[in-house]
């Protein structure tokens, strides 16, 4: 391929209100190239994406009325390359759109609960597979779905999101205190997938023998939070704290003050809330999934629960709770465990490195045939 002299451009078709995608083309905008971001809405005002059309009907319908508008755009852009993040949606429409090369990203539910729900969702998931020119996956778990849904195991680059640099600055000055309340946090989205029902009947299993032994805090938000606020109430529930959304500051304060991290979640790929967590030093206890099992090794570096059992979770609690020797070692490892494996910097670059191969491979931007 000829060098080209001058930025290079990628077009990015990703969900703006979702943390992980602003980081995606924060990166590449830090590393000098010139990105165009399509979103639908919501999209926060600094996050420099522009609105895709909507409808008040399903979002498959969007997806449709904005082929052409897509198609248009990256004809006037030229993008060297379209990165699209998460596949139902944005992966579906890139493909529809047939501007290549051509990068799609997977995340979780995408590819290990969206092909189970129709035989349609199956064959769009696989066709987005088919089409692209390069995947990429945030956990091993993913790799293999992507794998058994037909994907090119040859086009697959394995790639957890990670984490920043300060949140290794909160574990690597973590102090260990015994004189007050353990502080356990969950902060995943408050949709149905999250599980977080499971958190609050483990909290409230706790309070009935040790109330003034733990602090309970329930960070984010989603369409569960009146739910799960009047569930914490009929519990009755003493020492529970509802936060909302938090920014990136705010996040970082609580987890400095948690010494325990509970997900709940009934599918995951690598949550970045996981390994935020154990750089930040509170010990994880989570769900006993394929992509967890990724990084928590029972016993040793955490504790793993089987999905929406309450009984457990507030046993595994209590176990943690009680051994302050053992939480000190989990610390440890899971500082070496994400300074090794899940720095943000260090999978971006190789994210980045692929795209650079993937644009060499096939040539700068081009529209598909047919």
């Amino acid at each position: 391929m000829a060098i080209i002299e001058r930025p290079l451009k990628i077009l990015i078709l990703a969900e703006a209100s979702v943390v992980h995608s602003r980081r995606w083309a924060d990166h590449f905008r830090f590393r000098g190239w010139t990105v165009r971001w399509l979103s639908f809405p919501p999209i926060p005002t600094d996050s420099g994406a522009q609105r895709l059309s909507v409808s008040r009907l399903r979002r498959v319908v969007d997806i449709m009325l904005n082929i052409r508008r897509v198609r248009r755009i990256a004809n006037e852009f030229k993008p060297d390359i379209v990165s699209a993040l998460f596949l139902p949606d944005y992966g579906w429409l890139a493909t529809l759109v047939n501007r290549h090369p051509l990068a799609v990203s997977a995340w979780g539910s995408d590819v290990l609960i969206a092909p189970h729900t129709s035989r349609w969702h199956r064959k769009r998931i696989e066709s987005v597979l088919r089409d692209a020119d390069w995947l990429f996956a945030d956990a091993e778990l993913l790799g293999v779905a992507m794998r058994e849904l037909g994907a090119n195991p040859d086009h697959i680059t394995i790639a957890p999101l990670g984490v920043e640099d300060s949140w290794l600055k909160i574990g690597g000055s973590r102090i260990f205190a015994s004189d007050r309340p353990l502080n356990i946090l969950t902060c995943r989205r408050l949709e149905p997938l999250y599980r977080v029902d499971t958190f609050l009947q483990a909290a409230a299993r706790l309070g009935k023998g040790h109330a003034s032994d733990f602090e309970f805090v329930v960070v984010g938000d989603g369409s569960q939070r009146p739910r799960l606020i009047q569930l914490a109430q009929s519990l009755g529930m003493g020492k529970i704290q509802f936060t909302g959304f938090l920014d990136q500051r705010q996040l970082e304060s609580s987890m400095a003050a948690a010494d325990l991290y509970v997900s709940c979640s009934e599918s995951d790929g690598t949550s970045v809330s996981m390994l935020e967590a154990m750089a930040a030093g509170c010990v994880p206890i989570v769900t006993d999934l394929a992509a967890n099992r990724e990084w928590i090794d029972h016993g040793i570096n955490g504790l793993l629960f089987p999905v929406g059992d309450d009984r457990t979770l507030a046993e595994m609690i209590l176990q943690a709770s009680a051994d302050a020797s053992w939480r000190q070692d989990v610390v440890r490892r899971n500082l070496e465990i994400i300074s090794q494996r899940a720095r943000w910097r260090d999978n971006m670059a190789t994210v980045e490195q692929a795209m650079l191969n993937v644009i060499e491979a096939h040539g700068p931007g081009r529209k598909g045939q047919g």
